[in-house]
């Protein structure tokens, strides 16, 4: 089953996404059960997930990340997308991090989860726009969704979105949105949201600065904003990725290119510690470093003391049920 709450101001759709934990969790005891809002995958049973539908917009509701019909024609858009995937590149680590946890030790990766490697899915569309900017700085064609056929000849042919689907992405591209998949189900929606509104901030930062350069130099804006699209493309190009996050050539494919791979929460709480996240954080008056260590310990302990609650309540099983 999927629940889809309606889109919202984010700081009101994590307050939302609370209560209808809530909601689920005591509904449930009412009719004498348990709602375990469970990472895990039992046998034969997928373990639970969540997907973080993140956008930007205006203050008038002009959504930055909607394409158009002609996303090659549109340079507000592939200015927007482009610092996101500047953003990526750089707090691959960060946004891990943001979604750790012991449950989420055996989610990702299998079930229908995403790999615990980030990268980023724009589908066949946008990577060929970008392909083309790093090429020649600008693009000039538009690649088409085609049409889905259902194979069924009584029913009339869609069209097809150019981004489709990718089910084994952590972090796509999904019509005029990004899709963070790798999410864990019992989580606050609220830290991954600040990873990302962190992070792309810092990028938005850099572009417009590199910007004013630009037009202090002379350039006309239009150039200006071709030629940091071409420089983030080159700089950001590795955590672009359309095929399957499952595959085992996708793990070796991703050391070559350099991307994290941190199979464990543990592996990946410290990377909230790194010098350029602390930055990051206090240059925008978001956390200082006293606050993200006091996280970093949290989420260790909250995982040690799981993994021993896990451990002696598998020994009471064996003691009192098994043996006997």
């Amino acid at each position: 089953y999927e629940i889809a709450p309606v889109f919202e101001n984010s700081n009101v759709g994590s307050d939302h996404q609370q209560l209808m934990m809530q909601v689920l969790e005591s509904v449930a005891r009412r009719y004498g059960l348990v709602c375990l809002l469970h990472e895990k995958p039992f046998a034969g049973v997928n373990g639970s997930g969540k997907h973080n539908n993140w956008s930007m917009g205006t203050d008038t509701g002009t959504n930055l990340l909607d394409p158009g019909d002609t996303p090659a024609d549109n340079i507000h858009f592939l200015f927007f997308c482009a610092a996101v995937i500047q953003a990526v590149n750089k707090h691959q680590g960060l946004l891990r991090a943001s979604v750790a946890n012991i449950g989420q030790d055996h989610r990702l990766g299998a079930n229908e989860a995403p790999p615990a490697i980030i990268s980023i899915f724009l589908g066949d569309q946008l990577t060929d726009i970008f392909e083309q900017i790093e090429k020649a700085g600008s693009a000039k064609t538009t690649k088409s969704g085609g049409i889905l056929d259902t194979g069924v000849g009584v029913l009339p042919k869609l069209p097809r979105d150019a981004g489709d689907r990718n089910r084994t992405s952590p972090f796509a591209f999904t019509g005029n949105k990004f899709e963070f998949r790798a999410v864990s189900s019992n989580q606050s929606i609220a830290m991954p949201n600040v990873v990302l509104n962190v992070a792309v901030a810092e990028s938005l930062d850099f572009c417009a600065t590199e910007l004013e350069k630009s037009l202090k130099a002379g350039k006309k804006l239009t150039a200006a904003v071709k030629d940091l699209l071409t420089k983030i493309i080159k700089e950001n190009k590795q955590i672009i990725f359309n095929g399957n996050g499952y595959s085992e050539a996708w793990q070796k494919e991703a050391g070559k290119r350099g991307l994290l791979n941190h199979k464990t929460s543990v592996d990946a709480f410290g990377e909230v510690l790194k010098p350029e996240v602390t930055q990051a954080f206090e240059k925008y008056g978001v956390l200082n470093a006293r606050e993200l260590k006091a996280r970093y310990e949290i989420a260790l302990e909250q995982y040690i003391k799981t993994l021993n609650i896990e451990g002696q309540l598998m020994v009471l099983m064996s003691n009192r049920y098994i043996l006997p």
